[in-house]
């Protein structure tokens, strides 16, 4: 065979084979960012995030990811996204800041931060804000259509009604009696939860209602004490105005 013949050769088994393909597929792909960033590059309208990507964005930036069949997310400012896609369904695991998504019954969207998940609850469509208020309070609201949110090792289930916000209070501590101090042949135990992966600032939730719980999930009761923007960022600036 002569160099030629060989050269060629070699191209044609370049071009036979498939480019490689991440692991876990394609989650979405960017739509209009600014200041955000992905595997350390910026993020650009039409590039591909891959399962397992962390967006991060930037002070005063928006990251904007949209995954078909109308399901989106925007990030805001100072905030950090891992994506990821499980068969039908894209996972957004918050690690920081503030995020709004949109999810449909053609493409599942669930939030997810520490151990809590937020999905919708009818499997219909709906759009949820999900924000560190805190690094030990989430709030979580329900824009458009109710919500479900799960967490703790109980796998407890909190619905929340459109147009209304929860607080998870997230705990250190969470044990498996859901807050329930440990007996005495408990106490020399280590009941903590492993840290989930990416949750900087808590190893599990504690979820409750009413008064007898110190640290729960129950409806905001406080937002008659805050401003109006402070409230439209809480349920939203395209659709809360301020006088």
């Amino acid at each position: 065979m002569t160099y030629r013949h060989l050269i060629i050769a070699l191209l044609a088994g370049v071009l036979a084979c498939p480019p490689p393909v991440l692991a876990g597929g394609v989650v979405g792909a960017a739509g209009p960012s600014e200041k955000a960033i992905v595997r350390g590059s910026p993020l650009q309208q039409g590039t591909n995030i891959f399962s397992g990507d962390v967006v991060e964005v930037g002070p005063g930036g928006e990251g904007v990811v949209t995954f078909g069949h109308n399901a989106m997310a925007r990030f805001g400012a100072d905030t950090a996204v891992r994506a990821s896609r499980d068969a039908n369904t894209i996972g957004l695991e918050l690690l920081r800041g503030r995020m709004t998504y949109r999810t449909t019954s053609d493409q599942p969207v669930v939030g997810t931060f520490a151990d809590a998940s937020v999905r919708s609850e009818s499997g219909q469509e709906a759009v949820a804000i999900v924000a560190f208020r805190n690094p030990k309070l989430v709030l979580v609201t329900a824009e458009r259509g109710a919500l479900a949110v799960t967490a703790g090792r109980t796998h407890r289930t909190v619905t929340v009604p459109q147009g209304q916000t929860v607080e998870v209070s997230l705990s250190d501590d969470n044990d498996p009696n859901g807050g329930t101090p440990p007996n005495g042949q408990q106490q020399g135990q280590n009941t903590t939860k492993p840290r989930p992966s990416g949750a900087m600032w808590a190893t599990g939730v504690a979820m409750g209602a009413g008064a007898a719980v110190a640290a729960g999930l129950a409806l905001s009761n406080n937002q008659h004490h805050l401003t109006c923007p402070q409230k439209a960022a809480l349920v939203s600036p395209y659709v809360f105005p301020c006088q």
